[in-house]
């Protein structure tokens, strides 16, 4: 590659103080990747507004500014691994969905990462983050697309009304979207949702 270094840019749907699996494993492994220095790697976090702020972070801590929960991101994770993180962090403008107890990416995420940069996208939670995705295609804009499947949103739908009903086009569009963007599909455990070409792997921390 020219002797460029690899870029890996890590979307995920949450952020710290938020204490949730798509919070803390993507954070350790954007750590973890850039351990060597070898490859650039940059975390992609969803940015709230303030009101947004104070329906999902816990014991009313709220950032007055994105450069402001970098800082206490960067501390936490230093404070838990024995090495100084190397990893770039850029956020994405995002909303939370009070209905889906979920945080929503509004526009174009993949713009916060510029065309020259962009080589591989790892996708946390890919269905969730392409639900809405109005923008260039990820496959177009990035050499790889890794999605990694943490949750098995069917499970929560069927528990609404005409849960059932819902859960099937719900599956419908997961399975539609990840195919459009995504090369390769890692599903953490064998309880998510199946999809097309996708492998079960625990891939917390950095396996091979």
């Amino acid at each position: 590659m020219d002797n460029k270094k690899q870029h890996i840019a890590i979307f995920t749907t949450a952020s710290l103080p938020w204490m949730t699996g798509t919070a803390v494993n993507p954070l350790f492994r954007a750590a973890f990747l850039a351990k060597d220095g070898s490859r650039k790697v940059t975390l992609v976090i969803p940015w709230l507004s303030l009101q947004h702020q104070k329906l999902v972070y816990p014991n009313n801590i709220t950032f007055a500014s994105p450069s402001e929960q970098q800082v206490y991101v960067r501390q936490w994770v230093q404070e838990r691994v024995s090495f100084s993180p190397g990893f770039s962090i850029r956020f994405y403008p995002a909303k939370f969905a009070v209905d889906k107890r979920s945080i929503l990416a509004v526009g174009d995420i993949s713009e916060v990462i510029p065309d020259e940069e962009a080589d591989v996208a790892v996708l946390e939670e890919p269905e969730h983050l392409t639900w809405f995705h109005h923008g260039k295609r990820w496959k177009t804009k990035f050499r790889l697309v890794i999605g990694i499947i943490h949750t098995n949103y069917l499970e929560y739908i069927k528990r609404e009304k005409n849960g059932r009903i819902k859960a099937m086009g719900v599956k419908f569009i997961n399975s539609w979207v990840v195919e459009i963007y995504c090369h390769k599909v890692i599903r953490l455990s064998a309880a998510t949702q199946d999809y097309p070409n996708s492998i079960i792997c625990n891939v917390h921390g950095v396996n091979p």
